[in-house]
């Protein structure tokens, strides 16, 4: 154990003189890192593109800004083409770089696959319904296994929240999203928006910071879905807001902006360190759990 402190202590030294070496910064992010590594960005995005290429009736994708070092943000949206949409889900992956968990980049195939058939999933673009997924948020951080953005920036602490006071959007990634959805939604109105993070087994709800407190009717609806991830991936995952569960406030996070300015059910879903993408099924349950409930609940409407 004393070797291994040694050894800790030598390596943050050097990182000092190389703040910015990717090698080092994975050696050092062990404890926040999710513990499960994934292919290059750029193989995501590859991904993505089959995807629109095997199903052209449903899939487009779009890249809607780049980041800091350059790389394309890219998002696929999954629609009826030939109807008009009127309700929507976001879904991000990865807006920490290190907290990958391969759940969110395989949810696309997923939900692509189910148009073949009559079930949920596929009845939900029958009526108009659209799903965002934005496998990954950060990519610079991706690929070095880093929590911020290039610039240094925990990107969750970078959206507008006129409740917690937080001006946000300085940062490419999160003011790219921003502005592509608010375009691309229009009248369409957002119901769901949740972001894949790691590493507590918890789905949060707002509000990130300490105060404020949800409506009984917006609590009671938060709390529809908490029940549905629970029966589907499991009563373990704990529900609650930012500061009951992890015991700290944060201000500027997507999930508090998401519902106070979409008016949508806003969610960070915590996975479990180094074994999440083992639940994959447990998480095609959920969603089509959610998004069966929010064509027939008018609790959600």
């Amino acid at each position: 154990m004393n070797y291994l402190l040694i050894a800790l202590f030598s390596l943050a030294a050097v990182a000092s003189d190389f703040p910015n070496d990717p090698v080092l910064a994975k050696l050092l992010s062990i404890d926040s890192d999710s513990a499960i590594k994934g292919p290059a960005y750029s193989k995501i995005v590859e991904e993505l593109k089959s995807l629109e290429e095997s199903y052209g009736d449903f899939a487009q994708v779009i890249t809607f800004g780049q980041t800091v070092d350059g790389k394309p943000l890219s998002l696929i949206k999954i629609a009826k083409k030939s109807i008009t949409s009127n309700q929507a889900i976001y879904i991000g992956g990865s807006i920490h770089g290190n907290e990958y968990l391969n759940i969110e980049d395989r949810l696309p195939r997923w939900f692509l696959e189910q148009t073949a058939n009559s079930g949920t999933i596929s009845t939900y673009l029958e009526q108009g319904g659209v799903i965002y997924i934005a496998p990954i948020l950060n990519p610079d951080g991706y690929d070095r296994r880093e929590r911020e953005n290039r610039n240094g920036v925990d990107l969750n602490r970078d959206y507008t929240v006129v409740k917690a006071n937080v001006e946000g959007f300085k940062e490419i990634e999160t003011r790219s999203l921003f502005e592509y959805l608010s375009r691309d939604l229009g009248s369409v109105q957002l119901k769901v928006a949740m972001d894949y993070h790691c590493c507590i087994g918890a789905l949060l709800y707002p509000w990130s910071f300490t105060g404020p407190v949800l409506s009984n009717a917006d609590k009671e609806k938060h709390l529809l879905i908490a029940s549905i991830m629970q029966s589907t991936i499991g009563p373990g995952v704990k529900a609650g807001t930012t500061p009951v569960i992890l015991g700290y406030s944060a201000k500027g996070t997507s999930k508090d902006f998401y519902y106070e300015h979409f008016g949508a059910l806003g969610f960070t879903y915590e996975g479990r360190k180094g074994k999440e993408d083992k639940f994959f099924e447990e998480h095609t349950s959920m969603w089509e759990g959610i998004i069966k409930t929010l064509s027939g609940s008018r609790l959600i409407n």
